[in-house]
């Protein structure tokens, strides 16, 4: 599977979002002052969290034998995940909990926009032969169920809209579970990802890699590794940077849980 004109018009548009963000926000503001937290707030961190685990994962399941497919996790899982956030993102609106809008949103922009900075690395891997397959086209194929015809100009939109969303998923899960951090905290969260794409089906079966690419028989540093390890860390550190300057709140969800808890029974603050 080619690197095709698709694949290059999505990391342009990426790079070009991530330099118009980092252009507007050349260093990281002071985070502004947490409002109280309420047992809303949490309610609603942890609904987000469903569709955030939702998108990686359909692919993690489709890919293990005895599983459905990914047309049958499309239609009942991933596409209800969207609505599902959508809603949830309505009711952080309607009750003014910026704080958990604020996460939402930037962690999708976030999330989905760098991974261009990925697909750069993994692009170029690919080129050179350490990675197997362009996996944005097999996504497509897998999703539309055409493997059997091969990839399409329309698989290849789907497929990169979805490896796009997996990205976005991804950045939204750490901006709800850590809220503002340092850049190093989406170098590690890059490197976790990285540990996960190496020990599921769809590197380790669909590949036929093996965990960790050790089924190429060139012990740990062999090119399936390396190739995907490079691009992982360069998103981490892409996303940690544009996540620093664009998250506005500190506080992990465990804070806000302890904060909650901490006025159990008392009457709930709403912000606003």
């Amino acid at each position: 599977m080619l690197i095709t004109p698709i694949d290059l018009l999505f990391v342009v548009a990426g790079l070009g979002v991530m330099g118009v963000a980092l252009r507007r926000r050349r260093a990281a503001a002071p985070p502004d002052a947490a409002p109280p937290a309420s047992v809303g707030e949490v309610i609603l961190t942890a609904l987000a969290m469903v569709p955030a685990a939702i998108g990686p994962n359909v692919l993690v399941v489709a890919l293990t034998p005895g599983m459905p497919g990914m047309p049958t996790l499309t239609r009942w899982l991933l596409i209800p995940s969207l609505i599902w956030l959508a809603v949830v993102w309505g009711l952080a609106v309607s009750l003014t909990y910026e704080r958990v809008q604020n996460r939402i949103w930037t962690g999708l922009w976030v999330g989905a926009s760098t991974t261009a900075a990925l697909d750069v690395f993994r692009l170029t891997s690919f080129s050179l032969g350490l990675l197997p397959g362009n996996l944005p086209r097999m996504f497509g194929v897998l999703i539309l169920d055409t493997m059997a015809s091969g990839p399409t100009p329309l698989s290849d939109v789907v497929g990169s809209l979805y490896h796009y969303w997996v990205s976005a998923c991804l950045g939204l899960a750490y901006a709800l579970i850590c809220g503002r951090t340092r850049w190093w905290g989406g170098l590690i969260w890059g490197l976790l990802i990285e540990v996960g794409m190496m020990t599921t089906p769809p590197m380790v079966i669909a590949m036929g890699s093996g965990y960790f690419g050790l089924n190429l028989g060139h012990g740990i540093m062999n090119g399936v590794f390396l190739g995907s390890l490079v691009p992982h860390i360069a998103y981490g550190i892409a996303l940690g940077l544009l996540l620093e300057r664009y998250t506005r709140h500190t506080g992990s969800i465990l804070t806000l849980i302890k904060a909650r808890l901490a006025h159990w029974g008392k009457p709930v603050l709403l912000p606003g």
